[in-house]
């Protein structure tokens, strides 16, 4: 007896709804291998929202209304996992798990309203395990990332306030959100309306868009005095440093780390199909452009070069690679019939999971060594040193936020004024500069990795070592200075 073409219906909602199940499984399989993970820039935003929690204001230097953080509401939403007394990185690894997770869904969502599963199937898979985006577990970059896709859900489904709303809370978790806006506009107004006539423009959504972010600007120049985080001239700065990567430099050095590698040739052939391909798919290339036009916005920017800037690229590589998937499925289809395609797209998708489930792994079990070190030195610190006490150091992030000490910045994140001494001199003079200038009672330094007592007798008397934070990994001891000016 066949089954009811109703019930081939019923079973297929059934199993969508269920979509979002297996991702919620997903992102916390992710989150059992990579929980312990973490760099040091998210801590800034961190100690943003445990000084909000702790009623010290949205600051990173208590008494210092100072943006030096480019993810407001990454803090924001961080902020009751303080208040109840939760682990706050342990969380926001949690938090970046199923956001990707959810990314991963929102391809798949795309491909089903576009009537394109097997681009989605494998766009997702690849965004899901490519290593580089859950390099940036712990930060806002993965959140961001999962947003951006759903804006671009959302616009798709023509919902105009909802895709509004999603435009005007990304700016405010990544600036560079602000790239999604036009392209998630236009795809409105191209899938759910006549672009001839103006009167069926997207008016609500961009509407919604614009006041949030309006709204945005007017709070952070009323409380911070500007409107942008001051990281960016920082950043600019380091990028003018002899020697050291910009964007184009570390997207440069990343592809190539990658193409060396059998496995991501294929996928890079794959995808270079797939983009000639988009031609006769144009919906995807949404999302290509995307990946375009940030990439643009960040060469134009000349920022330093990291790895979570070059991330969220693969926003555009995955659906390209999924567009490459569905091409060689039909090229096998047309040329041995629906057997032969069906192996061949459980070959490259089993391939693909097989091969990345290795990354994911590997990169679970590889975790920053820095950790370690700079939490002690927080922790020290905060138990050894007043409340009042000022801290220079290198990194700012893990070190100042177990200190909860007022710390100032060689990278130039905190104070500009030392940010402008970069370009010129490195990281070296706006050290020698940042001591002088703000004559911190505490100096964190590892001097091999950046020299600043050589050939200073003078800091060598007045900030002798007051202890020594010693681990295997690290060639010298991470130690701690007390001076007196």
């Amino acid at each position: 007896m066949s089954i009811p073409p109703s019930s081939w219906v019923r079973w297929w909602h059934m199993l969508d709804r269920l979509t979002w199940f297996v991702a919620l499984l997903i992102g916390l399989m992710l989150f059992a291998l990579l929980h312990r993970r973490g760099y040091d820039d998210p801590y800034i935003t961190y100690r943003y929202a445990l000084n909000l929690a702790t009623g010290h204001g949205f600051v990173y230097n208590p008494g210092t209304a100072t943006l030096s953080t480019t993810a407001p509401l990454f803090g924001l939403i961080l902020v009751p996992v303080v208040l109840v007394g939760w682990p706050l990185p342990l969380v926001a690894n949690l938090i970046g798990c199923l956001s990707h997770a959810a990314g991963a869904l929102a391809l798949w969502r795309l491909s089903r309203l576009w009537r394109d599963e097997m681009t989605g199937a494998a766009a997702a898979l690849l965004y899901l395990l490519f290593p580089l985006p859950l390099m940036t577990l712990g930060s806002e970059t993965l959140p961001a990332m999962a947003l951006t896709l759903w804006a671009f859900v959302s616009a798709a489904q023509g919902r105009q306030w909802l895709t509004g709303a999603l435009l005007g809370a990304l700016v405010w978790l990544r600036p560079d959100g602000v790239l999604t806006g036009p392209l998630a506009l236009l795809l409105l107004m191209i899938d759910h309306g006549n672009w001839r006539d103006w009167r069926r423009w997207p008016w609500v959504a961009a509407l919604m868009w614009a006041s949030i972010v309006a709204a945005g600007l007017g709070l952070a120049w009323l409380v911070y005095g500007a409107p942008l985080p001051v990281t960016l001239y920082a950043k600019q700065q380091q990028a003018l440093i002899p020697g050291f990567y910009d964007f184009v430099d570390r997207l440069q050095v990343t592809l190539n780390g990658y193409a060396h590698q059998p496995f991501y040739q294929i996928v890079f052939a794959l995808a270079g199909v797939g983009l000639v391909a988009t031609l006769r798919s144009p919906r995807w290339l949404f999302l290509i452009g995307w990946a375009a036009l940030y990439g643009v916005a960040y060469t134009v920017l000349h920022v330093a070069g990291y790895f979570w800037y070059v991330a969220p690229l693969v926003i555009g590589l995955a659906p390209a690679f999924g567009v490459g998937v569905r091409v060689l499925v039909d090229l096998l289809r047309r040329g041995g019939g629906k057997w032969l395609a069906l192996a061949g797209a459980v070959l490259v998708l089993g391939g693909t999971t097989w091969w990345l489930s290795g990354s994911v792994y590997r990169i679970g079990q590889q975790i920053d060594q820095r950790l370690a070190v700079y939490r002690a030195a927080g922790e020290w610190l905060a138990a050894n040193t007043a409340p009042t006490a000022s801290v220079a150091t290198l990194e700012i992030g893990i070190i100042g936020y177990y200190a909860q000490r007022h710390l100032i910045d060689f990278a130039g994140l905190l104070q500009p004024d030392v940010a402008a001494q970069l370009g010129s001199g490195g990281f070296p003079a706006a050290a020698q500069y940042a001591i002088d200038r703000y004559q911190p009672q505490y100096l964190v330094l590892q001097e091999h990795a950046l020299s600043l007592l050589a050939g200073r007798t003078d800091l060598l008397e007045r900030c002798p070592v007051v202890t020594e934070i010693s681990d295997l990994r690290f060639p010298a001891p991470l130690t701690i200075h007390h001076c007196r000016w």
